[in-house]
């Protein structure tokens, strides 16, 4: 049995286009010198994703972030001491993202940039996963909205495969892939969006077409990808959803979404009832 306390550093800071960001950092495993080190992360991190202007268009979106910074040790990589990570991010809704592999050098005191050209672990790292999530968002509003901010996180994969710190940036690659080529969850978490929008609005007619092509957007997913971020998108919009469509008398809907989520199966019958 360990015999002390896991130290857990909080951050929470408002920010422009992401919102507010809050940064957790467990550092047990790292010794008191390694821990002093990289005391500050938790207000870098924060700050990087205030300072930079990640999209045009998308200015007031104010997404917010939840990221966890596990320490797994310390090791020498050309005369550089390197910290080893384990990374949580997510929106605190249905993008989430969990990196086994994070590499990077830091100084207490030391601040995180990006450069879109340079090379940088960490900070490219975060830029990687803002992009990602800030794709994710941008997906909602337009229909594939999210590709220039997909094209973006996929060059910084591309500098991390080819740059002194590969590890973990193949992984990356395969993520990006695998976001990408869901067109099933991509086109049903647009048609949810809008179909709320419209619902909203008072137009069940409307709403109930991009139910359906929800519903299908879902259905694809089930046969031919992996459901795990599927379900993610289901945990975040389960009860909301339900409620639109049991108002609306979509019993067949619910039926359907029940078939496919089989785990939450009776929140759909409730809403038959």
């Amino acid at each position: 049995m360990r015999l002390f306390l896991s130290l857990i550093i909080c951050s929470s800071i408002l920010l422009g286009q992401f919102g507010k960001v809050e940064v957790k950092v467990d550092d047990r495993l790292l010794r008191n010198s390694e821990k002093q080190k990289v005391s500050t992360i938790t207000n870098e991190v924060s700050r990087f994703f205030s300072k930079h202007t990640w999209n045009e268009e998308f200015q007031e979106l104010k997404i917010p972030l939840h990221i966890s910074i596990a320490f797994q040790g310390v090791a020498q990589k050309g005369g550089m001491e390197t910290f080893h990570a384990q990374v949580l991010i997510s929106d605190g809704m249905d993008l989430r993202y969990f990196d086994k592999s994070l590499q990077f050098y830091y100084n207490a005191g030391s601040a995180i940039y990006y450069d879109p050209v340079l090379f940088e672990p960490l900070g490219s790292f975060l830029a990687f996963y803002a992009y990602i999530i800030l794709a994710g968002h941008m997906d909602t509003y337009d229909f594939y909205g999210g590709n220039l901010g997909y094209d973006q996180a996929r060059e910084i994969v591309l500098r991390g495969i080819a740059s002194d710190y590969p590890k973990g940036w193949s992984t990356r690659m395969q993520l990006l892939k695998e976001v990408t080529e869901n067109k099933g969850l991509r086109e049903a978490r647009f048609a949810f969006y809008v179909g709320m929008d419209f619902f909203n609005q008072g137009k069940p007619d409307e709403a109930l077409e991009e139910f359906d092509l929800m519903i299908k957007g879902i259905q694809s997913v089930f046969r031919q990808f992996p459901t795990g971020r599927t379900l993610y998108f289901l945990d975040a919009h389960r009860n909301e959803l339900v409620r639109a469509l049991s108002i609306m008398g979509q019993n067949n809907m619910l039926n359907q979404l029940a078939d496919m989520d089989q785990a939450h199966k009776e929140v759909y019958f409730k809403g038959l009832k």
